[in-house]
């Protein structure tokens, strides 16, 4: 029983922060409230999908239309599933799948990597606006998406990451300046 509150206080924490996490204060309104949408959409098809009966090992993040899923599931066809449940979800402009097979998470990797999680976000609040960074931790490695003013911002977050207790290592994919700037050839101005 204890464990089944747990799981459900993580799963309550991990859709709060995945809908927070695809708003960025840097893109336009329309584009904020699309990215939480498309993340809210694809977690719930995850956890209505009797073939990923692990759904919460899976991370949903949404930038601009782009989803990555990362975590980890049992095998390569609720890998693929999930894939294909992100892929056909509205709105939805590409999708990076990072998801490990295998050796997911255990319970307890995931509240550790919840805590990391959650130090790094508390950190950044101080320096700059935490919702313009994603932050995702698996195994105390530590992956930074989103969208920064600055290079300054950029290096600051990543600075912040690597002195929290328990990272192991930080992967700084951070862009600068806002969506206006976005590549020519997804044909948003």
């Amino acid at each position: 029983m204890k464990s089944h509150k747990v799981l459900s206080a993580v799963t309550g924490i991990v859709l709060v922060a995945g809908l927070a996490a695809g708003c960025s204060t840097t893109e336009r309104a329309g584009t904020q409230m699309s990215d939480a949408e498309i993340t809210s959409k694809v977690k719930t098809k995850l956890a209505s999908d009797p073939e990923l009966h692990n759904f919460n090992s899976i991370d949903v993040d949404t930038i601009e239309g782009r989803v990555r899923l990362s975590g980890g599931v049992d095998t390569q066809t609720q890998k693929a599933e999930a894939e294909k449940l992100a892929r056909n979800t509205e709105d939805v402009r590409s999708v990076d799948n990072d998801i490990e097979v295998g050796g997911g998470r255990t319970m307890g990797q995931g509240i550790d990597d919840s805590v990391i999680t959650s130090k790094v976000k508390a950190k950044l609040t101080g320096n700059m606006n935490p919702f313009n960074v994603d932050v995702d931790t698996r195994h105390g490695a530590v992956t930074l998406t989103g969208r920064v003013e600055t290079s300054a911002d950029k290096s600051t977050a990543e600075r912040l990451a690597r002195e929290t207790d328990g990272v192991t290592s930080v992967k700084n994919e951070l862009k600068v300046g806002d969506d206006a700037e976005v590549d020519a050839d997804h044909h948003r101005y």
